[in-house]
């Protein structure tokens, strides 16, 4: 092999790797800002907007200087870019992500706006410097003369990165590595991108030694800025998993496991038994209907199946979660035991889950619905299209929401008018009453114990017309940016 094929390997390496970090990226900012702002298309698009402006404008200038520049000089220039975007993604831009769409969306800005601004200010300029690649690369390549033939083939690797960013950051980074890990992958390959890009092997040497420093360095501090009391943390796919023991106001030493930044199960370390007052109210629902069938949507820490597959009249309890990786988490850091033979995990979507039993035609003498934890909620769990499947396998069924304690809000006044829709009433219980502004409610279709019928009005969601994403952040952040509480 000679120096001119050796080059051009370097750069058709190099290319892979620029598109393979611009589509990872993209997947992972969506993915940080889910526990922020909840996960829908107006964050999908608003993200990649963004992107794809920083793209255009990178491709734009690198197309310009390399007009201008001899191949030394685009070469340093590709070194430089390559380095520092590395730089800022993981200094910057991933760390702070969901702290400054939190303050943005706190300080009043809609949710459009609030994730425009934040993806601009940590994600515009890395892009814009990593996408002067293609046209500089495509420059350095044109030895024949013949500039489209050249971007065609520099653009044909890129995207071949692309293809592979998109597809194995989300399927095998994330559930391997986690989120960060999957960041320090990405941010590690630009590194090496950029080493490749020096003219001398020294440098080369420098900038990946460097680089790796670097990365051990802002793991060490992030993995120091933990909570104390935290005992384990994990960032799949589909969410922030963190697991802490903390006091009750009474004292008591809890367990809570964290989904997207919301309480979403607890246990009384000492006795494991259910600490949160919903998922109690919840049994002693299901020990009123005696159902010998069961089904929970969004497993969380499986606290609600556990105590149901303890009661003798339960004979199964099926248990929905989008996240497969909640399971062994539960077991192994969370309830610290296995579950009952009682029940059975299915890894799926509740949408796809739902569909599948109703085309079955199974039936549930009990349904709880708990898919609604954390700042952002899944709006397709929220529309009367999701409901009608619900309601076709289920003789009874509870929902877990979190609302504003007056059921005021358009989000509030929207969901129960969508689940009246098809379950023909609503009745409300609060489960924890005196906690914050924003409260659990236990919904259901009849009337149980301490209930009070919702007579109000409201939009219904629909999978063709559903706003609740934007809906939901204003109940959230447009009361003084007031916590969720259980």
């Amino acid at each position: 092999m000679n120096a001119f094929d050796l080059d051009i390997l370097t750069i058709w390496i190099v290319a892979f790797a620029e598109g393979f970090s611009t589509l990872a990226v993209e997947v992972i900012a969506i993915r940080l800002a889910i526990p922020v702002a909840g996960s829908s298309m107006t964050l999908t698009g608003v993200m990649l907007g963004v992107v794809l402006f920083a793209l255009s404008a990178g491709y734009w200038r690198g197309g310009e200087l390399s007009a201008r520049w001899d191949s030394s000089r685009m070469r340093a220039a590709l070194t430089r870019n390559l380095l520092l975007s590395g730089v800022i993604y993981v200094a910057l831009s991933f760390p702070a992500e969901a702290i400054l769409l939190g303050k943005l969306l706190d300080a009043g800005l809609g949710l459009a706006l609030g994730i425009g601004v934040a993806a601009t200010a940590l994600f515009a300029l890395p892009v814009y410097f990593v996408a002067q690649t293609v046209p500089l690369l495509a420059e350095l390549t044109n030895t024949e003369g013949k500039a489209g033939k050249a971007s065609g083939k520099v653009l044909f690797y890129s995207t071949v990165g692309s293809v592979a960013g998109g597809i194995v950051t989300p399927i095998f980074l994330f559930p391997h590595l986690g989120v960060r890990g999957s960041t320090y992958v990405v941010c590690g390959l630009l590194f090496g991108a950029s080493a490749l890009m020096a003219a001398r092997w020294t440098a080369r040497g420098t900038i990946l030694s460097a680089g790796a420093l670097f990365l051990v360095a802002v793991h060490v501090i992030s993995e120091a800025a933990k909570p104390a009391n935290e005992q384990f943390s994990f960032d799949s796919a589909h969410q922030n998993i963190r697991i802490v023991e903390e006091r009750t106001a009474a004292g008591r030493l809890e367990r809570v496991m964290y989904l997207n930044g919301g309480r979403a199960s607890g246990i009384f370390s000492g006795s494991g038994q259910s600490s949160f007052e919903y998922v109690r109210e919840a049994g002693r629902i299901l020990t009123a209907v005696r159902s010998a069938r069961v089904l929970a949507v969004g497993a969380a820490g499986f606290t609600f199946p556990r105590d149901a597959a303890a009661m003798p009249f339960v004979e199964q309890v099926d248990a929905v979660d989008v996240d497969p990786v909640v399971r062994v988490i539960a077991e192994r850091q969370f309830l610290r035991q296995p579950l009952p033979a009682k029940i059975r995990f299915f890894p799926r979507s509740a949408r796809y889950a739902l569909r599948r039993f109703r085309q079955q035609g199974m039936r549930y003498g009990f349904v709880l619905l708990d898919a609604y934890s954390g700042m952002g909620v899944p709006d397709e769990l929220l529309t009367v299209d999701f409901f009608r499947d619900v309601h076709a396998v289920a003789e009874r069924a509870a929902v877990n929401f979190i609302l504003d304690r007056a059921t005021e809000s358009e989000f509030a006044c929207n969901v129960l008018a969508s689940f009246r829709t098809v379950f023909g009433r609503v009745w409300l219980k609060d489960v924890k009453p005196g906690d914050e502004e924003i409260t659990n409610f236990l919904v259901t279709d009849w009337e149980i114990p301490g209930s009070a019928e919702w007579t109000g009005t409201g939009r219904i969601y629909t999978d063709d017309r559903n706003s609740a994403d934007r809906d939901h952040i204003r109940m959230i952040w447009g009361e003084s940016g007031a916590d969720l509480g259980y």
